[in-house]
């Protein structure tokens, strides 16, 4: 009887392991569930042992036995977004022409977290002077003074949760005094996979708190290009940006505000 019990939870540790995978008492599910957006094609689940650079192994939310699709022509294309481990919430999207092959990979456990660039400001405009002629006149140790990096991006967290890095208060009228300015930092609600793509929500209440309307919410649609470790390349608005990974967003943010602290220092001595 114990060997019966010792041989039954080794397959239960078994099945676990392979997918986090749940007993052979009930139907295999996928852990976090994927609410998806009306129109999206992609198919959300787990990778389970067995992936490779040719093949992904995938466990749908649905449930059922593991999937195995050939991925070998998305690698050439570059469209494997992370690196599945065991277990990782993965989003894939099929070859229409071929169902048991895979056209792209975003492992969106990978994607979740803090992601952050470097954001320079500009001189502000005068009514009397040119961008040009202002430049000319400030010293190197001004400029060093005052041309402060800050980072900028985004936390993505479970449950499609988003929140802006970068936003810096100032309880004070010397940020109107500043020779520069930083542009606005987009505030953010929610993130969503959507079609190999990725949706980023911005405000969803106004300033009295009330609710937008859904058609009046702006969504920006970004185009993923990299994704790998700490680095993460996304086109936006026609650009491509390169982030890194933050510990969090309290830690990105304080490198913010020591950098709007120093342009403070710098703006009372003026």
């Amino acid at each position: 009887m114990k060997r019966f019990y010792f041989l039954l939870a080794i397959t239960i540790l078994l099945g676990f392991s392979n997918c986090k995978r749940n007993d052979n008492n009930k139907k295999p599910e996928a852990i976090e569930k994927s609410n998806k957006l009306d129109g999206d094609k992609m198919i959300y689940g787990l990778a389970c042992d067995g992936c490779s650079d040719s093949v992904i192994v995938f466990l749908p939310n649905e449930g059922g036995d593991p999937i195995t699709y050939n991925i070998i022509n998305a690698n050439k294309k570059h469209k494997i977004f992370g690196h599945p481990e065991i277990g990782d919430w993965v989003g894939i999207m099929l070859n229409p022409k071929n169902p048991k092959e895979v056209e792209m990979v975003i492992d969106l456990d990978q994607l979740k977290g803090t992601w952050t660039y470097q954001v320079m400001p500009t001189l502000k405009s005068s009514a009397t002077k040119t961008t040009e002629e202002i430049e000319a006149e400030l010293t190197d140790s001004i400029k060093k003074l005052i041309f402060i990096p800050r980072e900028y991006g985004f936390s993505l967290k479970r449950h499609y949760q988003a929140t802006a890095v970068g936003m810096i208060f100032r309880g004070n009228s010397l940020s109107d005094e500043s020779l520069v300015e930083y542009p606005p930092v987009p505030r953010l609600t929610e993130w969503h996979p959507y079609n190999g793509k990725l949706i980023l929500t911005r405000d969803t209440v106004d300033k009295e708190r009330k609710r937008i309307p859904d058609n009046l919410i702006k969504r920006d649609t970004v185009e993923f290009v990299y994704m790998l470790d700490d680095t993460l390349a996304l086109r936006m608005d026609g650009k491509i940006i390169g982030f890194h990974r933050q510990k969090n967003a309290m830690e990105a943010n304080k490198k913010a505000m020591e950098a709007a602290a120093k342009q403070a220092t710098k703006d009372s001595i003026r």
